[in-house]
């Protein structure tokens, strides 16, 4: 009974740390960026601003700042002042929970696909975006 309950909490002390470990800033920052760096992906609705998330030692982080800034520039139509995430989230790659949880939750899912359309729909001058 005794070693059922140790190797238990030995269990669960370790699968704690491998979940834990990896999502911790520094350690997750320089993960992210030696598997994920290019793979978190922004845009608006017909591509005309788009951001990748960048993981470098000095990089400052994800904010969308620059977004509200662009919008005040360019005054883009309503349906372009959004700003949708091009990837899925995966739950199986544990070591993406912190920027999922941070980030990734904050913004709808849009298809890659439906954006690279409507940026050349745009190119072209023809129709509307979806």
């Amino acid at each position: 009974m005794k070693k059922k309950t140790i190797m238990t909490k030995t269990i669960i002390i370790v699968l704690t740390t491998i979940l834990l470990i990896p999502n911790l800033p520094f350690i997750g920052k320089d993960i992210s960026h030696r598997l994920d760096e290019g793979y978190f992906r922004y845009s608006n609705l017909d591509g005309s601003y788009e951001i990748t998330q960048d993981f470098h030692f000095k990089s400052p982080g994800f904010e969308t700042f620059g977004f509200e800034q662009w919008i005040k520039r360019t005054s883009p139509s309503e349906e372009n002042r959004k700003l949708y995430r091009l990837y899925k989230i995966n739950p199986l790659c544990f070591w993406r929970w912190s920027n999922y949880l941070r980030h990734g939750v904050h913004f709808d899912y849009m298809n890659p696909n439906v954006i690279e359309i409507n940026r050349q729909k745009k190119k072209a001058g023809t129709g509307t975006v979806m």
